[in-house]
């Protein structure tokens, strides 16, 4: 199935490409995505699009959850650069978001999550340590 591409909103008389852009969500993940290439905004769901950008020239690509400022992940795409990203979505919303070239792209925040899921389990466990103790 292919991808019919986003048409570029700039001024541009020069040669294009299409950039595939990969969106995945993280832990916590708003509805969808906002993509920005060069200062125009496209809202997207999660998963694949496709944009016409130019050829000869960098091009500012942005990304960020719902159509906010949730999960911001920033690139400048230059001519000699595969015309392929991917975005991740942070791990918590508070966290920036990650894009660079497919595969290389890491969730941010994991760790921090994993921490805190484990924290709050073994807090639960001292609070009814104490109240038990206090009753008794």
């Amino acid at each position: 199935m292919s991808e019919m591409p986003i048409p570029y909103a700039g001024h541009h008389d020069g040669p294009t490409r299409i950039l595939h852009l990969r969106t995945r969500r993280g832990a916590v993940a708003k509805a969808g995505v906002t993509v920005g290439i060069d200062g125009a905004h496209y809202h997207q769901r999660w998963g694949r699009a496709a944009f016409e950008i130019p050829a000869d020239r960098p091009v500012h690509v942005a990304v960020s959850q719902g159509s906010g400022q949730i999960g911001v992940a920033t690139t400048v795409l230059t001519p000699e650069q595969p015309p392929d990203l991917e975005y991740r979505g942070p791990a918590a919303l508070y966290l920036a978001g990650a894009i660079g070239a497919p595969g290389t792209v890491k969730q941010r925040g994991c760790l921090l999550q994993l921490a805190i899921f484990a924290l709050v389990p073994l807090v639960a466990l001292a609070l009814m340590i104490v109240i038990v103790g206090l009753l008794s």
